[in-house]
């Protein structure tokens, strides 16, 4: 009778929780693909579109600083100064004024330097004619009227820009280059313009802002204008669309932005999503296959009916286990009831007939569960504080230096020093990748001597030959575990406590050895130390764990708190001073290696 009984309730869950399940999986994804088939279409128009703004932008912003840059070259007065001067073919350019043309031309192209490729000078024919690219100065022979030709009636007062195309090196006539130029004419009118100022940049500059956004298999951006189409993509040729038609119909667009579509020579439907560059009035459009466009909706399909397919079985099984599981006798709890009354938490609960689910609910939820949970709870409570304690502790090490380094890099990009700002980010990026260890608290030596020295070199690189350092470790003590994080602050302090305070160059010393079942590190320099007064407050503070003492910040005592809460009370930092002549801190752990459960 009880086995019929049981059989008769787990088929009247299975025909109960199975047509529901599945009915309602049906349901939301039926629901689901609709509202989504609609929008994902919607999403992928607004998609092009966002990209197509984004690029707009940073486009527009990097032309207006070249634009600025030139702005300032065609206003100085040095230079409307010299262009007066040589209106006489009788005068002759000064040294002086030789001077101020390259200065003015060096400015032009440092400022740019990774975006301009040349910069060019030419007035009254041949009496001003400079041509800067790279490092190198020429003079040439600039044939003004094929610039007052693509003006036509244009004032001379507006800056012109021309589509990509190929100049020469003046230098080697074999080695041509292709750039954008954007150039201003001088003259009293189009007619008898006499002098010109040309910015070129660089092909791979558009280059690098046009491939980056990747907007389909074969979609591409372009960049097109009175003169040309500029394009980098190479796209399947059924999706090539004949640049003058797409020529003429953005130029003569009446929005700024918007959308049109064109049919390839290939018969192929294109979208094409554009907007205009207010630097230049040039357009900036985005070519999308609209099959490619679409083939998210039709992979979603495809997605949706294997997802439903897979959430049936998965409901179906479910459904399988649930009743199984319901359905099985749970009579035996009721001899165990008392067993755990006395403490007998561990006791294996058997499943028991269905007539004593009463029973079950009261046994374990009355006295399992809350004993259970209530001994958990306070041990993870014990534990969480800990661990807080050791989080709060760690996070107080403030990376106040990344803001230093990474205003030291810009200097050095802005300088050109590129191969050593490469460096610099490199060393960063090893210095915070052994910070974050995977998110481990406990490193081996090795590699916390390899984060020091990423540091070292960073503050090397900062300061110059202000200081120098030397690292000699026992190489026995490279396979021992250390809390990470311990050095680094201690050599900050060396840094900006120490070296910093005194005149000419300072000297880090980091040298380590086995002190029988400990392993001692120590950290000496050659700075201000400190008097025998402060030495011996400090050395009470980390001794009795305050932070009120003189000198002492939250990053020592961060450090000598997490060693201790690592390694017991007897470890931890001590330090040895002598004012006028330096610092030496210790820092002494033990030698068997520690995991992180360990340490936590």
């Amino acid at each position: 009778m009880r086995g019929w009984r049981s059989r008769s309730l787990k088929s009247t869950i299975l025909e109960l929780f199975i047509p529901i399940i599945i009915l309602f999986v049906l349901a939301a994804q039926s629901v689901s693909y609709l509202l989504a088939s609609q929008q994902l279409e919607q999403n992928a128009f607004t998609s092009i579109f966002d990209i197509v703004s984004q690029t707009k932008g940073f486009l527009n912003d990097k032309l207006t600083e070249v634009v600025s840059d030139l702005t300032v070259l065609d206003k100085d007065t040095d230079l409307a100064s010299i262009v007066n001067s040589t209106q006489s073919p009788a005068y002759e350019l000064q040294p002086e004024d030789h001077i101020r043309l390259h200065k003015l031309l060096d400015q032009a192209y440092v400022n740019h330097y990774p975006t301009i490729d040349s910069v060019l000078m030419y007035f009254h024919p041949g009496q001003i004619s400079l041509f800067k690219k790279n490092d190198l100065a020429t003079t040439i022979d600039v044939p003004l009227s094929m610039y007052q030709d693509k003006m036509s009636q244009k004032s001379l007062s507006v800056y012109q820009w021309l589509n990509l195309h190929t100049i020469t090196n003046r230098d080697r006539e074999q080695d041509e280059q292709r750039v954008v130029s954007v150039y201003k004419l001088y003259g009293k009118d189009l007619k008898h313009a006499n002098g010109i100022v040309m910015l070129n940049i660089k092909e791979k500059f558009f280059k690098e802002i046009l491939n980056n956004p990747i907007i389909s298999p074969n979609g591409y951006l372009g960049l097109i204008s009175e003169d040309g189409f500029m394009s980098f993509r190479h796209v399947d040729p059924k999706y090539e669309l004949p640049e003058e038609e797409l020529q003429k119909k953005l130029l003569h667009a009446t929005e700024a932005s918007g959308k049109i579509y064109i049919k390839s020579d290939h018969d192929e439907n294109l979208l094409v999503i554009y907007d205009t560059l207010p630097i230049n009035k040039w357009k900036l459009a985005a070519v999308v296959p609209e099959s490619e466009l679409l083939e998210k909706v039709s992979y979603f399909k495809y997605v949706t009916f294997t997802v439903m397919v897979i959430l049936i079985m998965v409901a179906a099984l479910l459904s399988n286990v649930l009743a199984n599981f319901i359905s099985k006798p749970i009579i035996q709890l009721t001899r165990k009831v008392n067993r755990i009354k006395e403490g007998h938490l561990d006791i294996k609960l058997d499943r028991l007939p269905n007539h004593e689910i009463g029973v079950l609910d009261r046994g374990i939820c009355e006295m399992i569960e809350r004993i259970k949970v209530l001994l958990v709870q306070v041990e993870e409570e014990q534990e969480k504080k800990r661990m807080a304690e050791m989080i709060a502790l760690q996070f107080q090490i403030q990376p106040h230096f990344l803001y230093n380094t990474l205003y030291s890099i810009k200097q050095l990009c802005d300088m050109g020093e590129t191969k050593d700002a490469g460096e610099m980010v490199t060393a960063l990026a090893q210095f915070f990748r052994i910070s974050i260890s995977q998110g481990n608290e406990i490193i081996q030596i090795a590699q916390e001597m390899d984060h020091i020295r990423h540091y070292l070199y960073i503050q090397q690189m900062r300061y110059g030959d202000d200081f120098t350092y030397e690292i000699d470790l026992d190489p026995a003590l490279g396979q021992y575990s250390i809390v990470k994080l311990t050095l680094q602050p201690l050599i900050e302090n060396a840094i900006y406590h120490g070296i910093k305070e005194i005149r000419g160059k300072g000297h880090i010393r980091i040298y380590g050895y086995e002190d029988g079942e400990d392993a001692v590190i120590k950290v000496a320099d050659t700075g201000a130390g400190m008097p025998s007064e402060k030495l011996s407050t400090v050395n009470a503070c980390l001794k009795g764990g305050s932070t009120e003492g003189p000198g002492l910040g939250f990053g020592i005592m961060n450090v000598h708190k997490r060693l201790q809460l690592n390694y017991g009370s007897g470890y931890g930092l001590h330090f040895e001073s002598e004012h006028g002549k330096g610092t030496t801190v210790t820092v002494r752990i033990r030698t068997h290696s520690l995991s992180d459960k360990e340490a936590v």
